[in-house]
């Protein structure tokens, strides 16, 4: 079904995605901040979504998207601009949630990276556009080894991010 590019690629994007969710999650109960509470769960889900590529090939996409909403969501709450996100799309697939997700997480990212200046915030908005685009890339050809190889080095570069 994977080929071995793709399997590697998968894994590796499911080990970054696990370690960025458990730092997360770590860094939470040493400063209890909701932020990183919010940014565990959302890589916990994402790596769900990754996870579930094994056993349904798509369903993991709707996984990846609320992930990906939610990351966008918090940076909006940490702009503290009243932007409306448009959330409601009715009858769409998960692929396709998915990329708008994660492309509105990646944009919102580097639009916070523009006011802080953070090379933090570049890295995982750059990271989030290559998500993005291997999930384009994964709907146009789903068993192409291009996606994953895209996929997983996105995930590498928002895992190096947090990585000093």
């Amino acid at each position: 079904m994977y080929t071995s590019i793709e399997l590697i690629s998968l894994i590796i994007s499911i080990i970054a995605t696990a370690i960025i969710s458990f730092m997360s999650f770590y860094g939470y109960l040493k400063v209890e901040s909701k932020t990183l509470l919010k940014e565990g769960v959302a890589f916990l889900l994402i790596m769900i979504g990754l996870l579930s590529d094994f056993l349904i090939p798509y369903m993991g996409f709707y996984f990846e998207a609320v992930g990906f909403l939610i990351i966008g969501l918090e940076h909006i709450k940490e702009l503290k601009e009243d932007l409306a996100p448009l959330i409601i799309i009715p009858y769409v697939a998960g692929g396709t949630v998915a990329i708008f997700f994660s492309l509105y997480a990646g944009i919102e990212t580097l639009i916070y990276y523009q006011k802080t200046k953070r090379v933090i915030n570049l890295l995982v908005g750059a990271g989030l556009i290559l998500v993005s685009l291997s999930i384009f890339i994964q709907i146009i050809d789903y068993y192409s080894p291009i996606g994953y190889i895209i996929q997983a080095i996105g995930y590498l570069i928002m895992l190096s991010s947090l990585v000093r």
